[in-house]
Formats: C-alpha cells, structure tokens, sequence
C-alpha cells in the first residue's frame, strides 16, 4: 500500500468511525465550500470562477497545496454561469454581470408560484415544475419563439452534462495529488419544505403558507418526496455510507416545534430513511439556531446521520445529541474572516475540550468556508485541531477495504410522474428484432437522469 493510499485509507476511517460513534485516533477535520479558495488566491475575479470550472479547481488545487490536512472535504465546483446566460434563469445574481466581478453570487427571493397552484404539484410535481416553473424562472426556455426555447433547452442540457463530468473528474485529483477524500457525493439534496420556500413560493411566501395553509403545505411536501429521492438515487454515483449525501435546511429555524412536527419533520424523516434504507449517510447542515428541535432530532436514524450546527449551542446539542448523531461544527466562519489566529485556536481548544469524550464529532466550518478567511486563520485552525483533537478514549481505527455498497434497487423505485417508464413507451418501437433490454436499459439510463437535471435548472 502507498503511503499517500494509507494517508487517505486512515482519514475516511476516521470519518466513517465519527459518523458512526464509535472511538478513534483523532477528531477529523472536515469542510465545505464553493468560492473559497478564488477569495485565498486573488488570482482570478469571482466572475471568471463563476463562468469556468476549470479557473475554479485550479484554484482549489493552490489552496489545497498548502491546506491538506483535511480528513474530507466538499469542493462545490459552481460555475454555472453559462447556464444561467444561456436559458436565462434569474435564479442567481451572477458576478460581473448583474453585480460587481468581485462579488459572490446572490440567491434573490424569487416567486415562482401562486397560492393557488399548490394543488397541481400536488396531482405532479415534475409535470408542474416542467410546464410552469421552469419557463417562469428560465426566459429563454419559456419564449413563445420555439427555436429561441428550443435552443436554451439544448445548450442546458448540453452543459448539464459536460460540467457533471468534467466536476467528476476533479475529485480523484484532489485524493491522488493532496490526499483529500471527498465528503460528499452526488448533488444538495433540499427537504420538500426548503424546496417549496427557496425555490417556488420565495422564503417569505413560504414562511407565510406554513401558517395560512399547512395542510396544503403537507401535502405538497408528501407529493415532493420522490422527487427528492429520484435526484439522489441518480446522482450520488459511489454509493455506500460513505461519501456522505448533503442536505442543507432553511426553513427548520424558523418555524416552532408544532409547525416542525406538522410540515417539516415527516418528509425528512422520510427522506432519510429512505437513504439509510440504501446504505447511505447523510451531513445535514442544519442552519441557523435549531435548538428547539434538537429534541426531535434523537429520532432520527443513530449513527447515520450527522448533524452540522450553525448556531445551535453545542453544549446543549451534545446533550441532547451526544451518543446518538454526531454533531459537527465548532468554528465560526466570521472568527476565520475577522478573527485572530490566537482567538481561532482558543475557540478550537475550547470546542474540543467540550467533546473530549464524545467520539462522534467532526470539528467543521459553521457553514461553507468563507472566501475571506485569512490564510493565518487556516493555518492556526488545522494546527489546533490537530493538536487538541485527540479524544478521551482512543483506538486506532482499522483501513477499510472500500465503502459498504449501497442496497441494490432497480428503476421500479423511481417516480412513475418522474420518468416515461419502458413498459409505456415499448410499443412504440414495434417488433424489436435485437436485444431488447439492450435499448430498454439505455432508455431508463438517461430517463433516470431527467429528474436531476429539471432539479438543477430550478436550483
């Protein structure tokens, strides 16, 4: 074995031993981000990042040559701005375009929904979001001039498919060359409810229905679930419990316990179990100050779930938490922007004193790595935690021989509203004279991926 392969083989060990709770050698340092590492190099505008991936991994790779101690990491490789440009989606104030080159991409509140249109995602989300919201958010793809929508339609699915796999690419680089393994696989996937507020009601709107009209709310919620789920299955193309799935919330702050239990609570939990049923394990990246929830939270599936606090008070989530989910977070992205490198490793020691005898924490950013974060402040937080992180009860952890595989399932758990199955489309062909499940499963390949792709126009 290499010593590279032997550096990689331990750090998901470690990983996988904390998202399980079980003991191990070192408490693992993890992150995520997307315009990072261009704010840490000053090589390139946030703008020539935003419209070439290429500018972008190569800035991760700058970065990740000085910081690899990480024992996982998400590089989001989001440059989607010829996406944008060419379907004319106003999801995004995209950089040097709408807003200054320098700045981050924005997410305006857009409205892409009435109140009164909740029934139809109800009866079929795909076919609503496809009909109505799509044309709504995406110009180009709702003119009235067919070749004009035809076009965008084309050059979207055209780039959806050569940025996924040219995103693909870059992961194996950041294992091979720096020893960094990915943390998650596969794209964000929203609850119902962040889906529904973030993007087609708007977040106010959204805030607002859960209190005029929750049980419409619900339902729709239930109608999204496959939806969400067909998007995963298609995407997260390992497999296994590890890498993780990522899962941000939104709306779960915001919203008291009885909304939470009503709206919120039944298909995430379902979303998760779903997952966990497969053999996946989900980072959860529960925003803001959740600690009226936390209570809820011992449901959910033990140690397969990881709970990544914003603001939640980690005492009182190691409380309640501790022994059950493993709870990750611990530095706040403002103390890596403005802080000190002497405050960041008091606020690191102080943390892991905290869960110094609790095997199931990831120390991480509160949210994805900011792209003005001092390079001292990494430094002192990679050191520290490497200095401090060594929990109260230690082992080694064992090298795995690969990740557990998922369950197997075939294209009967996939959505039927979601895809043209082969058996209503069959007929059509006629007399098939050659190896019909030749053509049939290279039918459900690419139906499969229809769902995530209609997600990402949205998202």
């Amino acid at each position: 074995m290499s010593e590279l392969k032997q550096i990689v083989d331990t750090k998901v060990a470690r990983m996988r031993a904390a998202v399980s709770l079980q003991a191990h050698d070192q408490v693992p340092i993890a992150a995520m981000s997307d315009f990072w590492p261009v704010g840490m190099q000053k090589k390139y505008t946030m703008q020539q990042a935003f419209y070439d991936v290429d500018i972008l991994a190569e800035c991760y790779r700058e970065s990740f040559s000085r910081w690899n101690q990480w024992d996982a990491f998400s590089p989001i490789l989001y440059s989607l701005g010829q996406m944008l440009d060419a379907t004319g989606s106003r999801r995004y104030n995209v950089p040097g375009r709408d807003i200054a080159p320098e700045a981050e991409f924005q997410h305006p509140d857009l409205t892409l929904m009435s109140a009164d249109e909740y029934q139809k995602l109800i009866d079929d989300p795909m076919k609503f979001q496809i009909d109505e919201v799509v044309p709504r958010l995406c110009q180009r793809i709702g003119s009235e001039d067919r070749v004009v929508s035809q076009k965008a339609m084309a050059k979207a699915a055209l780039f959806f498919g050569q940025w996924m796999g040219k995103a693909r690419t870059y992961a194996p680089v950041w294992v091979n060359e720096f020893g960094i393994p990915p943390m998650n696989q596969g794209t964000a996937l929203y609850n119902p409810m962040d889906w529904i507020a973030d993007k087609l009601r708007g977040f106010r709107q959204g805030l607002i229905d859960i209190r005029e009209r929750p049980e419409q709310v619900a339902e729709a919620c239930e109608a999204l679930v496959p939806f969400i789920l067909n998007v995963g299955y298609a995407t997260a193309p390992a497999g296994g419990d590890f890498p993780l799935l990522f899962n941000p919330q939104h709306v779960s702050p915001f919203i008291g316990p009885k909304q939470y239990e009503k709206v919120y609570w039944p298909t995430f939990k379902k979303i998760v179990d779903g997952f966990v049923a497969r053999g996946y394990t989900i980072w959860v990246l529960f925003e803001n100050n959740q600690a009226q929830h936390l209570e809820k939270l011992q449901e959910l599936p033990h140690g397969k779930v990881v709970a990544h606090l914003e603001a939640t008070d980690l005492a009182a989530a190691k409380k309640a938490l501790g022994g059950k989910i493993c709870i990750a977070g611990g530095m706040p992205s403002a103390m890596l922007a403005k802080g000190t490198p002497e405050e960041v490793r008091e606020q690191t020691k102080s943390v892991l004193k905290l869960f110094e005898d609790e095997p199931g924490f990831i120390m991480t950013c509160s949210t994805t790595l900011p792209s003005n974060a001092r390079a001292e402040n990494m430094t002192a937080w990679l050191e520290a935690t490497k200095e401090f992180g060594s929990p109260g009860v230690k082992r080694s952890v064992s090298l795995p021989e690969g990740v557990q595989p998922a369950a197997s399932g075939g294209s009967a758990e996939l959505d039927r509203k979601a895809i043209t199955p082969w058996e209503a489309i069959h007929a059509e062909f006629g007399q098939i004279r050659g190896d019909e499940e030749l053509i049939k499963n290279k039918w459900v390949e690419l139906e499969k991926f229809i769902t995530p792709f209609i997600y990402w126009l949205i998202k």
